[in-house]
């Protein structure tokens, strides 16, 4: 029974083969050597035929998983030719190299794809070896120039688990020191209880010597081997041109041991068959001894296989696939609902790795449509000469005393219609986000994923609801901007036009234009900059998630971000000195993610910008630190009034305040206005426009602040609440007949192969375990 173990790890490990993934760390044998150690020569003398293919530079460029089964008959099978018998090993050769070709291409690559060769022999014990290429340092020829590195993690990657036995192959007539594979050996198996040591090549060492003292152990220049090393003799070059056969090697190879000298004693504990048993007893050893945690770890892949067996349900069941089906749609309006409502849903995505379901949404109202909203300005177009032509045409014949609600009302309703546009931008925006997260739900479901017809009729009643819903919804939208355009309310009291204000506010602009105009800025030195490249920034102009732009960090202490490289201007610009400056990763749900923002919450606003890589982001984060920790060179362009604010403007001083009534500067009008005002108009001309410029800049951030909050809960309410009560409902309506539960239950051909493929892996675990669990008693 014990000898019935090796051909159980090598059903497992073509079953793992089969699944493309191995959970399970298998006893097995690893062949690590160099490229000349002789290592081919070494496998081929042990099943005693010549099939590895031989050459110059990287031959093997795949492990070779080679099982050997004790059998009357002789044949080679391959896994990925399972109804193919091999009698002529030349064929095994060309199948190898055609294979490898197959995967690997026709040039010098690698991959860790194994390829599975089974061959039965009577001249052969119960064995598993795997080949792997042979270790280099140098790339020669055309090989890639990291061939080295190539090869020692892919040596490492079976070489480093703890149940794999090292056969470390080296080559006698070499330095012993510099052994690749011992070298390997000791990195991983520090303590030597899982290597074995091959000494290849013993003819070939200098008159005089010999590795006596190794196989003794008396020589203790090597590293010290629980296993021991054991000495073999292959083929010469010579030998294999002549195309010398292996038996007659294996004879001369016990002839050479039987008549020299030092070997001659100890001749029972060298060769290849000594070499073949040995392996084939500490392999065996080596399963008795990790047979409870082999039995563990099955169980725990046979319960993760019947897992995904019972989710692909009984396929030619008719009554299981309409409980499948049943079952399926009311989860995925489950899961749907919590991914809206942000619920953690243990069987979902990864809620780490990004921004997934309704918290995408709340993104697209907050980062996007509310910055593009706040982003329009009633006063980029506007200057005093036409605000007065305005003025007068309202006034009509005969003028006017004071200004005319007509010329407020008139620019005011014009411009709160701007808002229409992002606003219906916004509605389309989250009809297709939660069309996205309808297919990105029915993809992760695997009860929804291997029924197309289901998956694709979720998709389509979800599409059918939003479409019946976006006209009312963009209607609804356009109503919202149309009751702020059909009644401006100007007792709002937060208008700073409202009548407990207007008095005071009407003198403040009185005084300020009797003072003239605001002093011109400080002469500034020829800005230099400290760092500059592309990044991507959140927000802008447009309803875009992220926006490329060209940073620019200069050392009177502005951060400059422009649309493009050689814009004459900056789209905006932000005073650094004073500013929290940190990574956002996680905050934005995007990788080299960094923020900007004023230790005082409300000045300004926080910006947040995106690198290429992490050591991008990083350099970008020291340096804004380091800019925002120290006073800017050359004097602000603000000079004594205050400095820059977060935004370019300048901060309020502490006596102002945040709550007082805001000057021309602090309410966003430009120098242009307040040049045009002062150099142009006469005194009553200079009052009635700064007074006008100052109410429609406040009733339109109350305009804004209304549309921005009122329009999210619209698509809320039309859009994303409709889908999550009406979808349930209609997709129950799709299973009313036999027939349609018929059609809607059809599996593709991917998933009928993928359950007949895990339903006989499954067989093949099952009986895996009923055996070690035989062998496991018997052996207790």
């Amino acid at each position: 029974d014990i000898k019935r173990l090796i051909p159980i790890v090598n059903k497992l490990q073509d079953a793992f083969a089969t699944m493309g993934s191995t959970p399970i760390d298998l006893p097995q044998i690893a062949v690590v050597g160099g490229q000349s150690s002789g290592k081919s020569s070494v496998l081929e003398n042990i099943v005693g035929k010549s099939f590895l293919p031989r050459g110059s530079g990287i031959v093997t460029r795949r492990p070779l998983v080679l099982q050997l089964y004790n059998s009357p008959e002789e044949y080679g099978e391959f896994l990925h030719q399972p109804n193919k018998k091999y009698y002529d090993f030349e064929e095994i050769c060309t199948e190898i190299e055609r294979d490898t070709d197959r995967v690997c291409g026709s040039n010098k690559n690698l991959k860790n794809q194994p390829i599975n060769l089974r061959i039965y022999s009577p001249d052969v014990l119960n064995l598993t070896l795997i080949d792997l290429p042979g270790a280099t340092k140098v790339a020669v020829g055309d090989q890639p120039k990291d061939i080295g590195k190539q090869i020692r993690n892919m040596i490492m990657s079976y070489a480093s688990k703890p149940n794999c036995l090292i056969l470390a192959v080296t080559a006698a007539n070499t330095d012993l020191a510099n052994s690749d594979a011992i070298e390997i050996a000791r990195e991983v198996d520090p303590q030597g209880k899982r290597t074995l040591g091959v000494l290849t090549k013993l003819d070939l060492m200098d008159r005089g010597t010999d590795a006596r003292g190794i196989f003794t152990g008396e020589d203790s220049n090597l590293p010290a081997l629980a296993l021991g090393y054991v000495g073999v003799v292959n083929r010469s070059q010579a030998d294999i041109n002549e195309r010398k056969g292996i038996a007659s090697a294996r004879a001369a190879e016990e002839q050479y041991f039987s008549m020299h000298p030092a070997y001659s004693d100890i001749v029972d504990k060298l060769g290849t068959a000594y070499l073949v048993k040995k392996c084939s007893q500490m392999l065996l050893k080596h399963i008795q001894s990790v047979l409870p945690q082999l039995s563990s770890d099955l169980n725990k892949v046979i319960a993760q296989k019947e897992k995904e067996l019972f989710d692909m349900g009984e396929i030619a069941n008719p009554k299981r696939s309409r409980a499948d089906i049943t079952h399926a749609i009311l989860k995925f309006s489950d899961r749907f609902c919590r991914s809206i409502d942000g619920k953690l849903d243990p069987d979902g995505p990864s809620l780490t790795r990004e921004l997934t379901g309704g918290a995408r949404i709340e993104g697209i109202f907050n980062d996007v449509f509310a910055p593009a909203i706040g982003d329009i300005d009633i006063l980029e177009q506007l200057g005093a000469d036409e605000v007065q032509t305005l003025i007068r045409n309202v006034s009509g014949l005969g003028g006017s005393l004071f200004i005319p609600n007509a010329a407020f009302i008139a620019l005011v309703t014009q411009n709160i219609q701007r808002l229409e546009d992002p606003s219906l931008q916004c509605v389309q925006l989250a009809y297709s986000e939660v069309l996205n997260i309808v297919s990105m739900i029915s993809h992760n479901m695997p009860a929804v994923d291997k029924y197309p017809a289901l998956k694709s009729t979720i998709v389509e009643a979800a599409n059918q609801i939003l479409r019946e819903n976006y006209e009312p919804c963009n209607a609804l939208a356009s109503t919202m901007v149309s009751m702020e355009r059909n009644r401006v309310n100007m007792a709002h009291p937060d208008f700073i036009g409202h009548r407990d204000n207007f008095g005071e506010f009407t003198q403040q602009v009185e005084e300020e234009a009797a003072q003239g105009p605001p002093p011109p800025p400080a002469k500034t030195i020829q800005r230099t900059i400290v760092k500059e490249g592309h990044v991507n920034k959140k927000g802008g102009n447009a309803i875009v998630l992220w926006q490329k732009r060209y940073l620019v960090m200069k050392k009177d202490g502005t951060l400059n971000y422009y649309r493009q490289l050689g814009d004459p201007e900056p789209a905006g610009v932000i005073y650094i000195p004073g500013c929290i400056v940190e990574r956002a990763d996680a905050m934005v749900g995007k990788r080299c993610s960094f923020q900007i923002y004023h230790p005082a919450g409300n000045i300004g606003k926080t910006f947040f910008f995106q690198c290429q890589n992490e050591g991008e982001a990083n350099e970008w984060v020291q340096c804004l630190k380091d800019e925002a920790a120290k006073e800017p060179e050359e004097e602000g362009e603000e000079g004594a009034e205050g400095g820059l604010g977060l935004l370019g403007g300048p901060a309020p001083t502490e006596e102002e305040g945040f709550d007082a009534i805001p000057t021309g500067r602090q309410r966003g009008l430009t120098d242009r206005i307040h040049a045009a005002i002062h150099e142009n108009l006469g005194m009553r001309e200079k009052v009635e426009c700064e007074i006008l410029f100052r109410l429609l800049y406040s009733y339109f951030e109350i305009v804004k602040k209304n549309i921005a909050d009122q329009v999210p809960k619209a698509i809320s309410l039309k859009l994303i609440n409709k889908v999550k009560e009406e979808l349930c409902a209609r997709l129950l309506m799709e299973i009313d007949s036999e027939d349609k539960v018929k059609q809607l239950s059809a599996v593709s051909d991917e998933v009928k192969d993928k359950f007949e493929k895990t339903k006989a892996t499954l067989t093949l675990l099952h009986d895996s375990q009923a055996i070690l669990r035989d062998l496991s008693c018997s052996t207790v």
